[in-house]
């Protein structure tokens, strides 16, 4: 017979406890622990999951699903949830998967599971993704393209992550900091082809600013005139011009002498507004060439 918990002294004595019970070979010694009526408080349940979790190496991972599932609501849980996500999608991404696709539709179109759950997505084949993605609604299709693109630049294929994100087709999000800006700025990093194909065949107008926003932004410190460049061929004229000025005074703080020599150039006038090309010239004593 399997030997059953002792009473609960302690969160360490419970995980050595599970651990020496897995050493003669009960593996399902974490989950008895759950199961057992020991009249644990809800405090002493997510302290010993969490342990659990910490130790997620030496469990088997659905398992640790589901004592975590079976937690009490709360916050703590939540966040739990998503930690054991992060680590289990890098580990085995199939498993992740199937694991994520049985949860119930209000747990499962959320930032924490979905965004945690992107580390190992990437790596899967687009079609297996885009399956999975078809079930979930707007908002959480658009946090497995933000996920995606966070971890660009970190894991897998970039032309698998690709894939993925054109299957997806998010619409824009009109946030602080959209998927289009953030792709921008991670491609810049990995793929400046990709980011600079993707701009040219990019037909809204909001995406397509967001993504060259999000480019500029990555390469303004090592090509600040390809920067400004840039800058100038988004639409929308207020945004436009306030940007191109914050990048011209960051490039005079940075590089006085080239960022000087490009606002006295002839080039300097087809991006900036001519009042604020003169302004900020004058406060140099310099004018502008004719």
């Amino acid at each position: 017979m399997r030997s059953m918990p002792p009473p609960f002294t302690s969160v360490t004595a419970s995980v050595e406890w599970v651990r020496e019970q897995m050493r003669k070979g009960n593996l399902n010694a974490a989950e008895l622990l759950f199961r057992h009526d020991a009249g644990l408080t809800s405090e002493q349940r997510l302290a010993l999951a969490k342990e659990l979790v910490r130790d997620f190496r030496r469990h088997d991972p659905r398992a640790l699903g589901r004592i975590v599932l079976g937690l009490p609501p709360s916050e703590e849980a939540d966040h739990l949830l998503w930690n054991l996500i992060a680590t289990w999608s890098g580990a085995d991404a199939e498993g992740v998967l199937r694991f994520i696709e049985a949860l119930p539709a209000d747990r499962l179109n959320t930032v924490g599971v979905l965004q945690n759950a992107a580390w190992g997505l990437c790596r899967l084949p687009a079609d297996r993704v885009l399956a999975f993605a078809a079930r979930l609604d707007e908002k959480g299709r658009a946090y497995i393209a933000e996920g995606l693109i966070a971890f660009a630049n970190q894991a897998g294929s970039w032309r698998n992550t690709q894939a993925i994100l054109d299957g997806l087709n998010v619409r824009p999000q009109k946030d602080t900091l959209t998927a289009e800006w953030r792709l921008g700025y991670q491609l810049a990093e990995i793929d400046p082809q990709a980011v600079e194909s993707r701009i040219a065949a990019e037909t809204d107008a909001f995406s397509r600013d967001e993504l060259i926003n999000g480019y500029a932004s990555a390469i303004s410190d090592r090509e600040p005139a390809r920067c400004l460049e840039l800058l100038a061929h988004t639409i929308a004229p207020d945004e436009r011009a306030e940007r191109i000025t914050s990048r011209v005074e960051q490039w005079l703080t940075s590089d006085r002498a080239t960022a000087l020599a490009w606002l006295q150039g002839r080039e300097s006038a087809a991006f900036m507004p001519a009042e604020q090309r003169t302004k900020l010239l004058k406060s140099y004593g310099l004018e502008a060439a004719r």
